[in-house]
């Protein structure tokens, strides 16, 4: 019926937005704050319909069909029942966590991300950076949680460093996620895996708050397996989650306030074994953990039409870092993370149908793992470390500005009921992506031959120089998209989508030695010779640098309702989906060999299995002078000021990692509170980025010359394997038979089952969004060789229950 007015009111907060139906009947109330409603249509000469507790989530379209009936009378007619569980206008595979769910299943650390294991489909690991060892990521699509597009309350919350989740939240202040596994909306980019799309709470009319504790010790410990094997009998273990929150009316139905609050106190021990070697070394340390969580938000229902949010987080934590059994108490480091985040979020209707939303959001985060010792470092067959650690000290940083805005309309007709448009365009402007990883600098590295003290040698190494860098990119999108429903019971999903991004392929390595080397014997032709799958890539360095411009990612789908009463639901989708590749998959270390300064090994001698040997034939031992093996120094000799480098190098033609996506579904309605889907997908993944060490020797003796360096003629700095370019090559392929079955709280009951039959293959190795840069079986096709792609180790799950 054309004419109606909808309206929906939330009854505790007072917002308010009301809406006339078209020609069609159609109505479209847009960007509802996610939360609880009571809708009511109304048309003169017909009774009036009010339908209460009908629920709106993040990421998702009710569809709320009210039936008018002529009326004698006035008279309304309430209608109970939750919303449908079946959405019957997207094409999107993923699922829902809402705030039951969020405050029901107690969580292992308490970590809202958890919780995407509820999704069939979805499984769950540990981040494998060590900036963000206690973070777990949830795998889909082959990938570890890299590949997800995180956005808190409409803003990006990725890190540009390593990829995956940047800053944690409150448990306590979230409201609920959506998460999108595969066949997602235009509107959503920078990822090739999913997009979860997370809504912190707001407050309400009603003044409310909590209070938890989350304790834990050593009685629900078994005895580790360090623990066994130290003698030393179960440990401490003492942890503590706690806080609050609270929220409330500023001026009632118009300003509501909501802050909350969480801290992690976490003392643990680790037991130290050095077999015998280091006897005062060895006991049990401390290994503390500390995290603090904070979330301030205000909303304002400025008047009918427009709504306004601000929100604060705020999160740091620390731990020391590599505490393990076989590494001494000065061998480890001491990791600190910081975030700062500021949202604002306005949306206005226009008039009419019209919608436009503005996202403002600035973000921070800072890294920083220190060392304990400058030490001489020694290590041993079986693995015990003791002095200056290999991967300290490090720092990361980076800060970035986002400005979004989309703008929505329906338009009625135009070859069936109607269409949703949306466009939008974003940017993301960080200006800093700072990194310096002077690791071990200074300190002697020695590695022994035997498990002896005073054994004979096989290498000493010493590092120096400045490895630093600042990494500045941009981040640009716009899309558009119509969601046209051709009638009652079929919706068609169609988008495109455009992303560019710069400083990446396009930084300035003309201070790069090894980059200037590669360039020139790529424009004099040297590389023609080599086998076809290197000589293409190499060539590649005779080109220009140049930006990725070629990303047009179009996105179609369909929906169907079967048989028009919303149970079965039959729906297919394909589109492509370009993600960002984070920076250490590959600009990290060249954009540090650009810099003009350098950091590398100055003293490097061995590995000799045998052991170093001293000018008059004996083995050289730790504590003698290092003058001793001078002359086997094989660091390249560099003059005065200069220091040697990582040796990687940005290929000019650096594409961004990209997936094909398929999927095909149905979902079946079994009761009002019940639901089976059952699911197939496909995902094609491309241009992933890599960093390939093509620079292997030539095959046939461990003697040969190295391929790279030996096609330039000149020696590469340094000549190993390592010295390597960062390079789009990497391939996957995901497919899925996805099952699940959801009953909603009724009854006391509320569970989710899934399963998943599923295959994850790639030839980068560990995980489709993960580095494995030492993976390469044939030198001479390193990156199509039958041999190369396989299961990726970390993600490949033939059975997920």
């Amino acid at each position: 019926m054309p004419g109606a007015t909808v309206t929906a009111k939330s009854p505790s907060t007072g917002f308010t937005r009301t809406e006339v139906s078209d020609a069609e009947g159609v109505y479209r109330l847009a960007a509802l704050p996610v939360g609880v409603y009571e809708v009511t249509a109304e048309l003169q000469g017909f009774q009036t319909v009010a339908k209460k507790d009908v629920g709106v989530n993040v990421g998702q379209i009710v569809a709320i069909d009210f039936p008018l009936k002529v009326a004698a009378l006035a008279e309304t007619v309430n209608v109970t029942g939750a919303s449908p569980l079946i959405e019957t206008t997207s094409s999107a595979v993923g699922g829902l966590v809402d705030v039951k769910r969020i405050e029901t299943i107690p969580l292992n650390g308490r970590q809202f991300a958890n919780l995407a294991a509820t999704i069939p489909g979805v499984g769950l690991a540990f981040h494998t950076d060590p900036t963000k060892s206690t973070q777990f990521s949830p795998q889909i699509n082959g990938g570890n949680g890299r590949n997800i597009n995180y956005q808190i309350d409409g803003g990006d919350n990725n890190d540009d460093t390593v990829g995956g989740l940047l800053q944690l939240f409150p448990l306590e202040a979230i409201e609920q996620f959506n998460f999108q596994t595969q066949r997602f909306k235009a509107e959503y980019g920078r990822s090739n895996g999913g997009v979860m799309n997370i809504v912190t709470k707001s407050g309400t009319n009603t003044p409310s708050g909590s209070v938890f504790e989350s304790f834990r010790d050593k009685s629900l410990n078994s005895e580790s397996e360090s623990e066994k094997l130290g003698g030393t009998g179960k440990q401490d273990y003492r942890r503590n989650q706690f806080g609050g929150s609270f929220g409330g009316p500023i001026m009632k139905d118009k300003a509501h306030f909501f802050a909350a609050i969480e801290r992690t106190q976490q003392d643990t021990t680790q037991v130290v074994d050095t077999s015998g070697l280091f006897p005062d070394r060895d006991g049990v340390f401390p290994v503390p953990y500390r995290e603090n969580l904070v979330t301030a938000k205000v909303t304002a229902n400025l008047n009918a039409a427009q709504y306004l949010s601000v929100r604060y987080g705020f999160n740091n934590n620390s731990q020391p870092y590599n505490a393990a059994r076989n590494s001494t108490f000065d061998n480890w480091g001491d990791s600190a993370n910081k975030f700062n985040s500021i949202n604002l979020n306005h949306n206005w209707v226009m008039g009419g149908s019209k919608l436009n939303e503005f996202i403002f959001q600035y973000a921070d985060f800072s890294n920083n793992i220190a060392s304990r010792s400058s030490d001489p470092n020694q290590l041993f067959p079986n693995g015990v470390s003791i002095g200056a650690n290999p991967n300290t000290p490090q720092t990361t940083q980076q800060r970035k500005f986002q400005f979004r805005d989309d703008f929505s309309w329906h338009l009625t007709g135009k070859g069936g009921l109607g269409h949703d448009f949306k466009v939008g365009a974003s940017l993301i402007n960080e200006p800093h992506l700072f990194i310096t990883f002077n690791t071990g600098k200074g300190a002697v590295f020695y590695t022994h031959v035997d498990n002896t003290l005073n054994g004979p040698i096989s290498a000493v190494t010493i590092s120096d120089g400045d490895a630093a860098a600042n990494i500045p990119t941009k981040q640009f999108a716009t899309y558009v998209q119509d969601d046209w429903r051709v009638n009652d019971r079929l919706t068609i999903n169609l988008g495109l989508r455009y992303d560019i991004t710069t400083g990446l392929s396009d930084i300035d390595e003309s201070l790069n030695p090894n980059f200037q080397l590669v360039r020139n014997a790529a424009i004099a032709g040297k590389f023609n010779s080599l086998a076809p799958p290197v000589r293409d890539l190499m060539n590649h360095f005779a080109s220009t640098p140049r930006i990725d411009k070629n990303n047009i990612q179009p996105r179609i789908g369909a929906i169907l309702d079967a048989r028009g009463n919303g149970k079965d639901i039959i729906r297919a989708g394909w589109g492509v989906y370009t993600d960002f590749g984070y920076t250490n998959s590959n600009v990290l270390f060249a954009a540090a060999d650009s810099s003009g300064q350098g950091f590398g090994n100055t003293f490097n001698v061995g590995p000799v299995a045998a052991g170093i040997r001293n000018p008059d034939g004996s083995f050289f031992r730790v504590g003698q002078p290092l003058a001793n093996i001078a002359s086997q120094n094989q660091a390249a000799p560099l003059g005065p000021g200069q220091f040697p480098l990582f040796g990687q190098w940005v290929d000019p033609l650096l594409q961004q990692p990209y997936q094909i996506q398929t999927n095909g579904g149905w979902s079946h309605e079994l009761n009002a509170d019940t639901v089976f889907s059952a699911d197939v997908v496909y995902s094609l993944g491309r241009d992933l980025n890599t960093r390939p060490r093509v620079n292997q020797r030539i095959p046939g003796s461990l003697s040969n010359p190295r391929i790279i360096s030996n096609a330039i003629g000149t020696a590469l700095n340094p000549n190993t394997n390592g010295n390597r370019p960062a390079a789009s090559v990497g391939k996957s392929e995901y497919d899925a038979l996805i099952l699940g079955l959801r009953r909603r709280l009724s009854k006391g009951v509320d569970f989710t089952v899934g399963y998943a039959l599923s295959r994850s293959m790639s030839n980068i190795g560990t995980a489709v969004d993960q580095l494995n840069t030492a993976n390469i079986q044939d030198p001479n096709n390193p990156f199509d060789a039958p041999v190369q792609f396989g299961p990726t180790t970390d993600t490949d799950a033939r059975h997920r229950i």
